[in-house]
């Protein structure tokens, strides 16, 4: 025994360290899950790279600066585009809302058309009807006003998260797959049970950022069509931003759409923001529950529903980044359980 006490007490050490180091690294930990998604779909880029230069340190830095750039590149272009649209949606809006007597005269007319188109064909007051779509219309007024501030402070974490991101991909690039290693040698895991594992996490992992990114051009090229259909003006712009709000948890491309359908209501297009509606819930919500479980679970090995149910579960737990979280863990707690099986299993 005397030997292993040593190895004890410095275990006894670990362990009253570890809620320490989490409360550390807790602020890190959603810019350390993307740049490691990030390493491992871009890891085959940069080991090309380095076979064709020679020079492993030049091939991480080149592969984490065309992806940081390419990000950095998009994203600038869809806020510029976006803060033109809004603006020019905003001045059409105002010049209408001039014409009627400001925006409460444009607000209550909105509103008396939604309740007297309502009356007539639901057996309900009018007046019942306007009374609660303006209470609803305060409510959604207050809750925007409140979420403005937050706004303001997300754009500034988003900024400390992206150099943040920059940081760790360029050290997981280059130095990820030999941590891998070490973390494996410390466990008293066979070589077999390792590679299986890791294996799990890669193609969970890979199998996901597919589904995320299939899930978005599918719903952006559904809304680019609608859009353009409708008469929306900019449709490969909106549609566009639609794709990329569709990995938001919960409301998802409903951020762009449902913006447009009040516009339209605003306008008096009652139709056309009852049919844009329809056609966004119906069709984006094919795409959202089908498509991308669907491919997420061919490549984890897990049936599609469960995979949906990760998903959605891993948002509520981790946010936003619990979309490729979610799966991860489950493909992980799966894996896990095949590797018990086998060792406890008779012929093991």
């Amino acid at each position: 025994m005397q030997p292993r006490a040593p190895l004890i007490f410095l275990a006894v050490l670990l362990a009253a360290l570890v809620p320490l180091l989490f409360l550390m690294a807790s602020p890190f930990v959603t810019s350390f899950i993307l740049a490691a998604v990030i390493a491992i779909v871009m890891h085959p880029v940069k080991e090309w790279l380095s076979l064709r230069l020679g020079r492993p340190g030049l091939a991480t830095f080149l592969t984490t600066f065309v992806t940081v750039s390419l990000l950095g590149v998009l994203l600038a272009l869809a806020g510029f585009k976006l803060t033109r649209e809004l603006t020019a949606a905003y001045n059409e809006l105002s010049q209408r809302s001039l014409e009627q007597g400001g925006w409460p005269a444009l607000v209550a007319g909105t509103t008396d058309r939604v309740a007297g188109a309502l009356a007539t064909r639901l057996p309900i007051d009018k007046e019942a009807i306007r009374m609660e779509l303006i209470d609803r219309m305060k409510a959604a007024s207050g809750y925007l006003l409140g979420k403005a501030g937050a706004a303001v402070g997300g754009v500034t974490t988003a900024v400390v998260t992206f150099l943040l991101v920059t940081i760790f991909l360029f050290f997981l690039l280059r130095y990820g797959e030999d941590w891998a290693v070490r973390l494996a040698a410390l466990t008293p895991l066979d070589a077999r049970t390792t590679t299986s594992l890791l294996r799990t996490i890669h193609d969970s992992v890979v199998g996901n950022v597919i589904g995320v990114l299939a899930s978005a051009v599918g719903h952006g090229l559904l809304l680019i069509l609608l859009f353009w259909l409708f008469g929306v003006r900019s449709p490969v712009l909106w549609g566009a931003l639609g794709g990329l709000a569709s990995v938001i948890p919960v409301v998802g491309a409903a951020l762009v759409w449902a913006p447009v359908a009040i516009a339209f209501l605003l306008m008096g297009a009652y139709w056309k923001a009852l049919a844009l509606s329809l056609a966004c819930l119906l069709l984006l919500g094919s795409v959202e529950h089908g498509l991308r479980p669907f491919l997420v679970g061919t490549r984890a090995k897990q049936h599609p529903m469960l995979i949906a149910l990760a998903a959605i579960g891993g948002a509520y737990a981790f946010g936003a980044v619990g979309i490729l979280l979610g799966p991860l863990v489950v493909s992980l707690a799966a894996a896990l359980l095949k590797e018990i099986q086998q060792l406890t299993s008779p012929t093991a």
